[in-house]
Protein backbone atom coordinates (compact mmCIF):
# COMPACT_ATOMS: atom_id res chain seq x y z
CA UNK A 1 0.00 0.00 0.00
CA UNK A 2 1.21 3.43 -0.89
CA UNK A 3 0.17 5.97 1.72
CA UNK A 4 1.03 9.62 1.45
CA UNK A 5 1.95 11.20 4.73
CA UNK A 6 1.53 14.96 4.96
CA UNK A 7 4.72 16.64 6.05
CA UNK A 8 4.30 19.14 8.89
CA UNK A 9 5.51 22.65 8.06
CA UNK A 10 8.72 23.86 9.67
CA UNK A 11 7.66 26.30 12.41
CA UNK A 12 11.15 27.04 13.73
CA UNK A 13 11.29 30.66 12.47
CA UNK A 14 7.80 31.78 13.46
CA UNK A 15 8.70 33.03 16.94
CA UNK A 16 11.99 34.71 15.89
CA UNK A 17 10.14 36.59 13.14
CA UNK A 18 7.62 38.00 15.64
CA UNK A 19 10.43 38.88 18.05
CA UNK A 20 12.31 40.66 15.24
CA UNK A 21 9.21 42.67 14.33
CA UNK A 22 8.52 43.70 17.92
CA UNK A 23 12.15 44.64 18.63
CA UNK A 24 12.26 46.71 15.44
CA UNK A 25 9.02 48.46 16.36
CA UNK A 26 10.31 49.28 19.85
CA UNK A 27 13.47 50.75 18.31
CA UNK A 28 11.33 52.83 15.94
CA UNK A 29 9.34 54.22 18.88
CA UNK A 30 12.44 55.46 20.72
CA UNK A 31 12.55 59.27 20.58
CA UNK A 32 16.23 59.27 19.63
CA UNK A 33 17.38 60.70 16.28
CA UNK A 34 18.16 58.17 13.53
CA UNK A 35 16.88 55.12 15.42
CA UNK A 36 13.79 55.04 13.22
CA UNK A 37 15.78 53.90 10.21
CA UNK A 38 17.53 51.20 12.21
CA UNK A 39 14.19 49.93 13.49
CA UNK A 40 12.74 50.09 9.98
CA UNK A 41 15.60 47.95 8.67
CA UNK A 42 15.16 45.43 11.47
CA UNK A 43 11.36 45.22 11.42
CA UNK A 44 10.59 46.01 7.80
CA UNK A 45 13.36 44.26 5.95
CA UNK A 46 14.31 41.55 8.45
CA UNK A 47 10.70 40.78 9.32
CA UNK A 48 9.73 40.57 5.64
CA UNK A 49 12.63 38.24 4.86
CA UNK A 50 11.73 35.89 7.72
CA UNK A 51 8.05 36.05 6.73
CA UNK A 52 8.93 35.01 3.18
CA UNK A 53 11.09 32.18 4.54
CA UNK A 54 8.12 31.04 6.64
CA UNK A 55 5.90 31.15 3.55
CA UNK A 56 8.38 29.00 1.63
CA UNK A 57 8.54 26.52 4.52
CA UNK A 58 4.77 26.04 4.39
CA UNK A 59 3.57 28.22 7.26
CA UNK A 60 1.16 30.14 5.04
CA UNK A 61 -1.29 31.83 7.41
CA UNK A 62 1.27 33.04 9.91
CA UNK A 63 3.71 33.95 7.11
CA UNK A 64 1.12 36.18 5.42
CA UNK A 65 0.29 37.85 8.74
CA UNK A 66 3.97 38.48 9.41
CA UNK A 67 4.49 39.87 5.90
CA UNK A 68 1.56 42.26 6.27
CA UNK A 69 2.82 43.36 9.68
CA UNK A 70 6.33 43.83 8.30
CA UNK A 71 5.13 45.99 5.42
CA UNK A 72 2.03 47.83 6.63
CA UNK A 73 2.56 47.63 10.40
CA UNK A 74 6.09 48.97 10.23
CA UNK A 75 4.96 52.05 8.32
CA UNK A 76 2.18 52.70 10.86
CA UNK A 77 4.60 52.31 13.77
CA UNK A 78 7.11 54.54 11.95
CA UNK A 79 4.54 57.37 11.71
CA UNK A 80 3.67 56.92 15.38
CA UNK A 81 7.39 57.08 16.18
CA UNK A 82 7.68 60.32 14.20
CA UNK A 83 4.81 61.77 16.23
CA UNK A 84 6.48 60.74 19.49
CA UNK A 85 9.79 62.23 18.35
CA UNK A 86 8.09 65.45 17.27
CA UNK A 87 6.24 65.74 20.58
CA UNK A 88 9.41 65.16 22.57
CA UNK A 89 11.26 67.71 20.43
CA UNK A 90 8.52 70.29 21.01
CA UNK A 91 8.66 69.55 24.73
CA UNK A 92 12.41 70.06 24.82
CA UNK A 93 12.20 73.28 22.81
CA UNK A 94 9.49 74.62 25.12
CA UNK A 95 11.63 74.01 28.20
CA UNK A 96 14.59 75.83 26.64
CA UNK A 97 12.62 79.05 26.11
Amino acid sequence: MNETVAKAPDMSLVKPAWILLIVGWVIILLPIPFTGWLGWLIAGVGGAVLAIVNLVRGVVGIGIAQLVCAIVGTWIVWWIGLAIFGASLVGVLNTVN
